[in-house]
């Protein structure tokens, strides 16, 4: 009687590991919610935000790029499985009126010779990871398609202003918790509003257009006191700029001094800034 319960466990145990009878779902690890593939507490995995920057000139050829950037699969690669993936936007609208886009956990794609965090475990189907996996992107590709769909012009762009919103909500779940944080601006960089405008601070209209030195730019800052009191803490938070070039708006003479004023910025408020990502130089003198 022994020996039977015992083949019949035996039975039982290959039926299980064979892949054909594996689980039809990935099997989650304790702690993740089993829908969004996000941790129940917020803070096992990584967050990645990325802020796409819409009141910029935006041909099909610069589409193209942000989509390759911060959209593809090669992007999502990048992070370990279950890494959060959240958008926000800078367009017509004020930063307190967008609304965080997407904000899903990439599942595992399965594929062991990637490496052995996308491997499947005993108990699960590779099949069934890679059909998870690839849902995943698919939804991302169509949230692309979403974001450039439709265009509006905007009087400002709320680039700091929207930096400075996502680290006040509560809702941007980007706290210390996780084990991983990185804030991604793709942007021509240009912030524009009444109080805080890089259009006055580099002269931008003009031949001699020059971003002032980080250190001169809060020398001479008139809002010197609100900036330091809304800018975010960036301790233990990668940073990454994906640069866009504005040649319409303006003058080349800029491109490193803007990016250049940004980086020292984000460095002053303590964050690890990667090696910023320029957009390939493109002519856009016959399309302005």
């Amino acid at each position: 009687m022994r020996n039977i319960v015992l083949i019949k466990f035996l039975i039982i145990f290959l039926l299980s590991i064979n892949p054909v009878y594996a689980s039809k779902t990935p099997n989650i690890p304790k702690g993740i919610e089993n829908t969004t593939y996000c941790d129940k507490k917020g803070g096992s995995f990584g967050h990645v935000i990325v802020v796409i920057d819409l009141t910029t000139t935006l041909d099909e050829a610069r589409i193209e790029f942000i989509k390759d950037q911060v959209f593809s699969k090669e992007f999502y690669m990048n992070y370990d499985p279950f890494t959060k993936f959240s958008y926000f936007l800078i367009n017509h609208n004020e930063p307190t009126k967008q609304k965080f886009l997407f904000s899903k956990c990439r599942p595992k794609t399965g594929d062991g010779n990637l490496s052995k965090l996308e491997k499947a475990t005993l108990f699960e189907n590779s099949k069934v990871l890679n059909s998870y996996s690839l849902r995943f992107f698919n939804e991302a590709n169509e949230l692309h398609n979403d974001i450039f769909s439709v265009k509006k012009d905007s009087k400002f762009s709320y680039i700091y202003e929207t930096i400075a919103y996502i680290f006040q909500n509560p809702k941007a779940d980007f706290k210390s918790n996780h084990s991983y944080r990185e804030l991604i601006v793709v942007s021509d960089l240009m912030q524009n509003t009444k109080r805080l405008s890089f259009y006055r601070a580099c002269n931008a209209n003009s031949d001699n257009a020059l971003c002032p030195t980080f250190n001169d730019f809060m020398r001479n800052l008139s809002d010197k006191d609100y900036l330091l009191a809304t800018s975010p803490d960036g301790t233990d938070i990668n940073l990454k700029l994906v640069y866009l070039n504005n040649r319409c708006e303006t003058n080349k003479a800029l491109d490193s001094s803007l990016k250049l004023l940004w980086e020292k910025y984000f460095l002053n408020r303590s964050f690890n800034v990667l090696k910023t990502i320029h957009q390939t130089d493109i002519n856009l003198l016959d399309e302005c």
